[in-house]
């Protein structure tokens, strides 16, 4: 029995935890890649490269601390704001329609509701981290154009760039980072959330789609147990080969085009071109299958220990 549901809201804090803590799994897992390529290059060096050898390998060992505790302190601020933005946001824009199949597979996701508030999200996202960047840009703009006149007036340079002018320019840009960074975030991904509902959709029926087990909580809220990771690493790899044949026929056709203006090998340009299509579908598969197997190993690990996803359908 399937039936659609509507993504109401996301308890914040397990979101916030879940989020921080795969961030940090994966950063020690990089951490340790890190550390075998810094012994690897350490071993090929020189005797006389030994100093160098020793503080690629120092640099690795302290990657097996640093990257993962950095990026759980980082990822907390990310994953905290997208939560609350997104329960702030249901109430006015409307929250992600899902088909649900039996309360356990994901069959058939609104392309529509889900683009319009994965769009609206990310942007205020993008706003407020601009009410951030932007004054930094202001002040950085502002101090080259002083270090600018400084250093004209001391060499009696006759081209001296008013700092004020400079200073002038980056108000001017602060404010367009402010309003057009986030009009310009909404439209791309608003666009491409649509892309990948449809993508989604079209495969679910002949992969299947994402496979949860859920369990009541509290107040209404449902706990996502565990996620199917060999379901959900072949929809998400299914769909990153299709967005990769899509890319790769877009760059087939403009090394064609190139390729007749310039006059050159047009079939030198389609053997290129379908070699990126097979390269971009085929390693995106592999990349993001494993990628996100992977990442449902660890949530349905972590899960038991921190505390499972909650969200509220309606």
């Amino acid at each position: 029995m399937s039936e659609m549901k509507e993504l109401k809201s996301i308890k914040i804090v397990p979101y916030t935890l879940m989020n921080s803590s795969l961030g940090a799994v994966w950063a020690f897992i990089f951490a340790i890649i890190l550390l075998i390529f810094a012994g690897t290059l350490a071993a090929f060096l020189p005797p006389e490269a030994s100093a160098f050898s020793g503080l690629f390998v120092a640099l690795g060992v302290a990657g097996l601390v640093v990257f993962p505790v950095g990026t759980f302190l980082l990822t907390i601020t990310q994953a905290f704001l997208y939560a609350l933005i997104y329960n702030l946001l249901v109430p006015k824009m409307g929250g992600i329609k899902i088909e649900l199949a039996d309360m356990k597979e994901v069959t058939k996701a609104d392309p529509v509701a889900f683009a319009l508030i994965v769009a609206g999200v990310t942007a205020v996202f993008q706003f407020l981290m601009q009410l951030v960047i932007a004054p930094l840009q202001y002040v950085s703009v502002g101090f080259i154009g002083a270090m600018a006149t400084t250093i004209n007036s001391l060499t009696n340079g006759t081209a001296a760039i008013p700092a004020v002018s400079m200073a002038g320019f980056g108000a001017l840009g602060a404010i367009l980072n402010i309003i057009l960074t986030p009009i310009f975030t909404f439209i791309v991904a608003f666009i491409g959330a649509v892309i990948v509902a449809f993508i989604y959709n079209f495969l679910v029926p002949k992969l299947g789609g994402i496979k949860l087990e859920l369990s009541e909580k509290a107040h209404g809220f449902l706990g996502i147990d565990s996620v199917s990771p060999v379901a959900f690493g072949l929809i998400t790899g299914a769909v990153a080969a299709v967005i990769g044949i899509i890319l790769g026929l877009i760059i087939l056709i403009l090394l064609i085009i190139f390729a007749a203006l310039a006059g050159t090998s047009v079939a030198g340009a389609f053997i290129g071109g379908i070699l990126i299509l097979l390269a971009y579908a085929i390693m995106g598969f592999i990349f993001i299958f494993i990628a996100y197997a992977l990442t449902a190993i660890f949530y349905n690990i972590l899960a038991p220990k921190i505390g499972e996803f909650e969200i509220k359908l309606e």
